[in-house]
């Protein structure tokens, strides 16, 4: 407790200080402010402001900037933002005035489409990437091409690009995309160590996207886009064609509500997709048998997955006074979707149809109290939901490496979650000292109806079973059998025939959850000279559920700009973050505490009746609990960045990123038998289930504990221009050099040893290049493309069984010398399944390279050219997704047993046409 107060008297006292000094007027200047906005009316975010003296600044989200002194009493006032004429203004006032200069930029004649580092100098910040509303316009419009464009850029901080988190208007609490439409600028990575922002580079990168406020006159737009079955290509594993099809359509128009003082801007987005998932599958045949070769028979299917989707924005701005900005906005983002998790392994009735949906309701002030105080205030509160509809009731099969059918173990889910943010945030501007603090907190209300396995669930695994005679009567000898013919054997009653095992979860199925996470920040910019800048911030989190409360992370970071034009940067960067324990893993642990519910596991049970004990069956509980010293997860950064502009604007950056996660969450089994590791020998489950346990007999205690880490560093490079009339490139080369032992199942394949976990980080692909660029082609016509390309991502390569008894199937294989039963040959040596805790290491496998070549060719025609001030253009476009209809595999085999490893099993879509109008007013 004392402790507590003494931290928070040391936060008082530094606001206090920093407000008190921030009183002091500009007695030997005047202070400039005021709001800088598009021909339109519509203001413009994060504009470089800069006076003659060397004073800078930057708009924020209300395009509104403040210079808060400036030392002479008359100065030129520049101000830059991508895809606009750079603007001046001459400002003149006595000594100690307040000046209010509002500036409109006019629109470039050179376009640019993406600018990296669109400040300059020692005011950059580095590796960012700003798109203006011109540069959103020139990616894909298709919303999840969008987001997966910007989730490309987002991974050059190093991490793995579906990680990346959407933030909208300022808000920390990730949400999804908002409709394109309502867009005005994106910033990609911005200074993620500043001590604002609580995810590390590497965790995926950080969108931030800030939408449109409403403008002084009305203006709108209407588009439609079709994408036909004609037009598009077949999928890669579908024996039949796949007449693929997606519609979209909406309208945008924002205007004054009362002018000058208020406005409103309005999107809507619907869509209509008709796409298909292909199952590509190992089944029996027609009349339950083996098929010719004795290993099943392919099957395959195509089933139509319709999606009814659609995404909307409201926003209002209201000027309360002349240096008071509010504004309200409402989001709404629904998706309807159907045969949802059928496609490769996966058989149509193990499906189900989907509904997630999100709305979120925001506040924003901005308040310019004096000439160096600036406020924002931030609340809001989200509405979130996920529910799905079985395709079938029935206890899951699943027989690995070969199909998944029966009913999803996921069932009638219904999973509700309420967000509030609060978040107050204050900047302070003192001789040379920039000093933002705040305070960010987050409640996360959570109403899970998770009946997970309340249908049962059955794993066929394959292992050592009776030979059967021409009978199929069972004989003295043994055999390794393969899943499918253990399942073949279950069908029909046959010795050797028992699942490997069958799961059933019983109890209440709502689970109710509250969590908080509260953050307090404190960050100093000091420009130590016209060269030299100074960042230190130190960032403090806590939160409940699990309680975490010491979390202290410092930052630091130099800039030195050396020379007159500062065309060399050089920026240094580290600090300590700290990673909230997820709320879906306290969800999980509340949920399976044995009270809530209870989760049993029999193994080698009866087929058909698998509660009643049979001779050689064994029944074991599992309880999940967290680790008594469980707490958020550290994580530690360094960063070096060298930018230089080059002659005719020609820029190129160069960065190098180093460090680690440490204490990431893994679920251990801390009373799993007590079993002897072996190589060649067939293994026995029945005997490793009823070795010693360290805590209780036939009982999984599965803990959540800080164990986990990733380390390694990456590197990567970016060329960019924008300068010319015509044209425009971005060039980005990464490598990343990670090595983790957390998979994408967290649990180790041993609880009692780490040998062998240790292994390139699953899902993050080690080299990787993305190229950009526009050109204005003869006859008006622009065309933009987007290139990406990298190597494959690493694979767990398991044996498909439980062979230490542990409850989970994460057992790896070990390498062999010689073919013999249960041995494979594989593309990464020979394999055998006949091993406890084998010696083949995580993540060994490698799935094949995907690349990406998106392009659109647009043609806009100006209406009424003549009337500058009321434009309307009728705009024409033709885009491609996946232009070559490359094969980019998102799944392949990955048990061993099967006979097919590393066999593809599913892709993603194919060549995609869509031709498309917009008309705007």
């Amino acid at each position: 407790m004392k402790t507590g107060r003494f931290w928070l008297s040391i936060w008082l006292l530094v606001a206090v200080t920093s407000l008190a000094s921030a009183q002091e007027r500009c007695p030997n200047g005047i202070r400039i402010d005021g709001t800088i906005t598009d021909p339109t009316g519509a203001v413009i975010t994060h504009v470089q402001v800069r006076a003659t003296k060397g004073e800078t600044t930057t708009t924020n989200t209300a395009g509104h900037y403040v210079l808060p002194c400036v030392s002479a009493t008359s100065t030129t006032v520049t101000a830059h933002a991508d895809g606009f004429s750079r603007g001046t203004i001459l400002v003149r006032g006595r000594q100690g005035a307040n000046v209010h200069v509002n500036l409109q930029l006019a629109v470039s004649a050179v376009q640019t489409d993406v600018q990296v580092n669109g400040d300059t100098g020692i005011d950059a910040d580095a590796a960012t990437i700003t798109l203006s509303t011109k540069g959103v316009q020139g990616l894909v419009d298709d919303p999840d091409d969008f987001l997966r464009e910007l989730e490309v850029l987002a991974s050059e901080a190093g991490g793995d690009p579906t990680q990346a988190m959407v933030m909208v208007d300022g808000f920390q609490n990730p949400s999804a995309l908002p409709p394109k439409n309502s867009i005005a600028s994106i910033r990609i990575n911005p200074d993620l160590f500043s001590a604002r922002y609580r995810y590390p580079p590497f965790f995926g990168g950080v969108i931030e996207i800030t939408t449109k406020p409403g403008a002084d006159a009305f203006h709108g737009a209407v588009f439609f886009t079709d994408s036909d079955g004609m037009f598009n290509a077949t999928d890669p594993f579908s024996v039949i064609a796949t007449p693929a099809g997606r519609r979209r359509y909406g309208f945008e128009l924002s205007g004054p509500i009362i002018s000058r003082k208020s406005g409103f801007a309005l999107a809507v987005e619907k869509r209509d997709i008709d796409e298909f998932n292909v199952v590509n599958a190992v089944t029996l045949d027609a009349n339950g048998g083996l098929g010719p070769n004795g290993n099943g028979v392919p099957y395959q299917k195509t089933v139509s997955a319709p999606q009814r989707l659609w995404i909307a924005s409201a926003r209002g701005d209201w000027q309360v006074t002349s240096s008071n900005v509010a504004s309200l906005s409402f989001s709404a983002n629904v998706n309807n979707e159907g045969n949802q998790g059928v496609g490769g392994l996966t058989l149509t009735d193990a499906g189900y149809s989907s509904l997630v949906s999100e709305y979120d309701l925001r506040f924003h002030n901005t308040q310019t109290i004096n000439s160096n105080i600036l406020n924002e205030t931030r609340i809001g509160y989200s509405w979130r939901r996920t529910a799905q509809t079985p395709g079938a009731n029935d206890p899951s099969v699943q027989v690995s490496g070969y199909f998944t059918g029966g009913g999803a173990t996921s069932q009638n889910l219904n999973d509700r979650e309420r967000d509030l943010e609060a978040d107050d945030e204050m900047t302070v501007v003192h001789g040379k000292h920039t000093i933002a603090f705040g305070a960010q907190s987050f409640g996360i209300f959570v109403h899970d109806y998770d009946p997970n396995t309340f249908n049962g669930a059955y794993v066929f695994g394959g292992g050592s079973a009776p030979v059967l005679d021409a009978n199929n009567n069972p004989t003295s000898q043994t055999e390794t059998i393969k899943p499918i013919e253990q399942y073949w054997r279950a069908v029909h009653n046959l010795s050797g025939g028992s699942p490997t095992t069958y799961q059933l979860t019983t109890g209440t199925p709502l689970v109710p959850l509250t969590q908080w996470q509260v953050n307090l920040y404190v960050q100093d910019t000091l420009k130590l000279t016209q060269h030299w800048s100074l960042d230190t911030g130190l960032r403090y989190s806590l939160q409940t559920t699990p309680g975490s409360f010491a979390n202290y992370n410092p930052r630091l970071g130099l800039a030195w700009a050396p020379g007159k034009k500062q065309t060399w940067v050089f920026h240094a960067r580290a600090g300590l973050f700290s990673d909230p324990v997820p709320q879906t893993d306290a969800t999980d642990v509340y949920r399976l505490n044995g009270i809530l519910q209870r989760q049993i596991t029999v193994y080698s049970p009866g087929y058909s009746d698998p509660l009643t004990p049979v001779s050689g069956s064994v029944k074991v509980a599992t309880t999940n609990l967290f680790s008594p010293k469980i707490v958020q997860s550290k994580v530690f950064n360094c960063f070096i960045n060298i930018d230089h502009e080059f002659a005719h604007q020609w820029h190129a950056s160069g960065n190098y990123f180093c460090g680690g996660a440490y204490g990431l969450i893994r679920t251990v089994n801390i009373n799993a038998p007590l079993v002897v590791s072996s190589v060649g020998i067939a293994p026995d489950p029945t005997a490793a289930l009823l070795a010693p346990r360290p805590i209780a007999p036939n009982e999984n205690l599965i803990e959540y504990q800080n164990s986990g880490h990733i380390s390694g560093n990456a590197a990567w490079f970016t060329v960019s221009q924008h300068s010319y009339k015509r044209f425009g490139l971005s060039a980005r080369y990464l490598w990343r050099n990670m090595k983790s032992d957390t998979l994408s199942n967290p649990a180790p394949q041993s609880s009692y040893s780490k040998r062998g976990e240790s292994g390139r980080h699953y899902n993050w692909s080690q080299n990787s290049v993305t190229l950009s660029g526009n050109l204005i082609l003869p006859y008006q016509i622009e065309a933009t493309t987007q290139f990406d390309f990298s190597n494959g991502i690493p694979y767990n390569v398991t044996t498909g069984t439980d062979n230490n008894g542990d409850g989970t199937f994460t057992d790896r294989p070990s390498y062999a010398s010689a073919l013999g039963p249960g041995v494979y040959k594989t593309p990464y040596g020979l394999m055998t399944t006949n091993t406890v805790n084998g010696n083949v290491p995580a993540d060994v496998g490698t799935m094949p390279g995907v690349f990406h070549l998106d392009i659109n060719l647009s043609r806009a025609f100006a209406l009424n050219s003549k009337d500058k001030n009321h434009p309307r253009t009728l705009t024409f476009n033709a885009r491609s997704a996946n232009l070559l209809n490359h094969t980019n595999l998102t799944a392949v085999n990955t048990i061993l047993s099967s006979g097919s490893l590393g066999q593809p099993v599913a892709a993603e879509a194919a060549r995609r046409v869509e031709l498309g109008v917009r008309l705007a007013f």
